[in-house]
C-alpha cells in the first residue's frame, strides 16, 4: 500500500439493489483504501460487477450511501462518476475495431465547441504511456490488436479521463500466463502512483498475488472484508462458497485397445495465405479427454472451428466413428452426441436479446421432448429450463430472465447446462470454465470426468494450465498451428508445458 496514502477511496454503506424480483445487492458495506488493490471475489451471481457498477453510475442504488473520499454521492450516470476519477474497465471490452487506438481513447471526450486538438491529445497519450509503462501503438486498429493490448487501450482511456479509481472486471479471464504477468506489473505502478484498483476475479491465485485486501461476496451480501496476506487458496475458497471443495472423483483407465471415436489427420487450415494449421494429427478414444494446450493465437480457434463443423474449407482428414466430419449435417452430429462449448460464449453460443429458456432450448427447438404437432410444449420446457438450473446452479433461476442481464459466469452455465442435457458422445469444449466461479468449476470438472467415464470423448481446449493438467489423460500443445509436443498426463509439468507453449523442445 502507498503509506501516504491510507483514506479511504470510497466506501459502501448498507446498498441495496433489486431487479424485479431479484435482490441483486443487500445492505452491501464495505471500504477500499486509497493506493491499494483491492480484490472482490464471490460466485457467480454474488453480486460482485452491480456493485461495482453501482459506483461506475451505470445502476442506481435503491437503498444506502455511496462516499467518494469521504463525500455521499448519487450518481445520474458513468458520466458523472467519470468526473469524479472514477472508471470501469468491463468483462467485454468496449471498443470500436475499425478506430485506431487514440481515436478509441478520446471517443466521448471530444470537446463541445472547438475541433480535437489531435497533436495534443496523442501528446498526452504519450506521456501517459511513458508514465504508466504502457506499449500499444496509438495508431494502430484495435481489429490488429491482441486480447492483452486492447485490454491496455481500455485501461489508458481511463486514464486520459484522469481516473483516480479504476475497477477492473474479470480482467484476466482472456489473457495469456505472459499477459498475466504484465498486467500484474502494471497495476503495481498505479498502485504505486497513487492509484486505486478494484480487481473482480474468480482466479484466487491471481487475487492473492495482485492484492493487499480483500472482499468476499456471497448471494448478493458481504462474507467479508480481510486482509489476502493471512489467505491461502483453499480458505478464501472456503470462505466464497461455504463449505470445503472436494477433491476430482477417481476416474477409469483409458481402454487404449477400443477404436478412436474422432480421428484427425494432417490437418492443415489456411486463412488469408496464412497456415494456421500445419499437419496436426491426433485420436480421441470413448472415455478419453485430450488436453489442448498452448498460448491463444496458436491454432486453437481454427481446430475448434472445425471440430464444430463451421469451417471446412481445410486440407486432411476428420473422421467422428468413420465418417468425414464434413459430410455431417449440424442435425446428424447433435444426433450423433456432439456437444459444443464455444470459446466467445456471446458470438457463438447464446444469444443475449433472448431469454434463458429461449437459449436453452436454441439448436434443439425441433426436439420431440419440446414441440408437438409444430407447437412449442411450453410446460415440458419450462420443466426442464428449471431442472437446469438447478442443477447447474445458475442464478436467478428464472427462465424468463433475460441472458444479458446474467453475469459472464452464469451464461456459461446456461450453455453447460444445454450441453449436458443430452447424451453426449463427443464434447468440443474450448475454454469451458472462462469467468466461472471456483464452485461452478469444481462442479463442472466433475461433469466432465463423469461424461468421461460414461464413454465419451472430449477435446478440451484452454490456456488454463491448471485445467488441463487436472482434466487430461493426454496432453498437446499448439505452437505456430504445428504440435509442438505431446505427453500423458502423468508425465506433464508445468514447466514441460510452458517450454512447449514457446516453442523450445525438451
Amino acid at each position: 500500500m502507498n503509506n501516504a496514502q491510507s483514506a479511504a477511496a470510497f466506501e459502501f454503506e448498507g446498498v441495496t439493489k433489486i431487479f424485479g424480483s431479484v435482490t441483486a445487492n443487500s445492505d452491501v458495506s464495505f471500504s477500499v483504501e486509497s493506493g491499494t488493490i483491492h480484490g472482490v471475489v464471490g460466485e457467480n451471481g454474488a453480486g460482485k460487477s452491480t456493485i461495482m457498477k453501482i459506483l461506475y453510475g451505470m445502476y442506481h442504488p435503491d437503498g444506502g450511501t455511496i462516499l467518494v473520499q469521504g463525500k455521499p454521492v448519487r450518481f445520474k450516470s458513468s458520466h458523472d462518476a467519470i468526473s469524479l476519477g472514477i472508471g470501469m474497465v468491463h468483462q467485454h471490452f468496449m471498443l470500436v475495431p475499425t478506430l485506431t487506438v487514440w481515436q478509441n481513447v478520446v471517443l466521448g471526450m471530444e470537446p463541445k465547441k472547438w475541433n480535437l486538438n489531435r497533436n495534443n491529445s496523442i501528446t498526452e497519450l504519450n506521456n501517459i504511456k511513458c508514465q504508466f509503462g504502457f506499449q500499444v501503438d496509438l495508431h494502430a486498429r484495435i481489429s490488429d490488436l491482441t486480447v492483452g493490448q486492447q485490454q491496455q487501450v481500455e485501461i489508458l482511456k481511463l486514464l486520459y479521463r484522469k481516473a483516480e479509481i479504476l475497477i477492473l472486471d474479470e480482467p484476466t479471464a482472456v489473457l495469456t500466463p505472459q499477459e498475466v504477468d504484465v498486467l500484474l506489473e502494471r497495476l503495481k505502478n498505479l498502485r504505486d502512483l497513487g492509484k486505486t484498483v478494484v480487481f473482480i476475479s474468480h482466479k484466487l491465485r491471481e487475487i492473492l498475488s495482485f492484492t493487499e485486501n480483500v472482499t468476499i461476496m456471497r448471494h448478493g451480501k458481504v462474507v467479508e472484508t480481510l486482509p489476502t496476506s493471512g489467505l491461502t487458496e483453499s480458505s478464501l475458497a472456503e470462505k466464497m462458497v461455504g463449505r470445503k471443495l472436494r477433491a476430482l472423483p477417481v476416474r477409469k483407465p483409458v481402454d487404449t485397445a477400443r477404436s478412436p471415436r474422432l480421428s484427425i489427420d494432417n490437418l492443415c487450415v489456411e486463412k488469408d495465405g496464412q497456415a494456421k494449421l500445419s499437419n496436426v494429427s491426433f485420436d480421441v478414444r470413448p472415455g478419453e479427454i485430450i488436453g489442448i494446450a498452448g498460448v491463444d493465437g496458436n491454432g486453437q480457434h481454427e481446430l475448434v472451428q472445425v471440430l464444430m463443423n463451421v469451417a471446412r474449407d481445410y486440407e486432411g482428414k476428420v473422421l467422428l466413428d468413420g465418417k468425414p466430419l464434413r459430410e455431417c449435417r449440424t442435425y446428424e452430429l447433435k444426433q450423433k452426441g456432439l456437444a459444443v462449448v464455444p470459446p466467445d460464449r456471446l458470438k457463438e453460443a447464446v444469444v443475449t436479446d433472448f431469454c434463458i429458456r429461449e437459449n436453452y432450448i436454441l439448436g434443439h427447438h425441433w426436439e420431440k421432448e419440446f414441440v408437438s404437432h409444430g407447437t412449442f410444449q411450453m410446460p415440458k420446457i419450462q420443466a426442464a429450463v428449471k431442472s437446469a438450473l438447478e442443477t447447474f446452479d445458475v442464478r436467478p433461476r428464472e427462465p424468463e430472465w433475460p441472458m444479458s442481464g446474467l453475469s459472464g459466469g452464469n451464461q456459461q452455465k446456461v450453455v453447460l447446462a444445454r450441453e449436458f442435457a443430452r447424451p453426449v458422445e463427443l464434447l468440443v469444449a474450448a475454454q469451458p470454465t472462462r469467468g466461472v466461479d471456483i464452485g461452478a468449476i469444481e462442479f463442472i470438472h466433475a461433469r466432465f470426468i463423469q461424461k468421461r467415464d460414461e464413454g465419451a470423448s472430449i477435446v478440451l481446449v484452454s490456456t488454463e494450465l491448471e485445467e488441463i493438467l487436472q482434466l487430461s489423460d493426454r496432453i498437446l500443445v499448439l505452437y505456430e498451428g504445428k504440435i509442438q509436443g505431446q505427453c500423458l498426463r502423468k508425465d506433464a509439468t508445468e514447466e514441460k508445458l510452458g517450454l512447449w507453449m514457446t516453442g523450445g523442445q525438451q
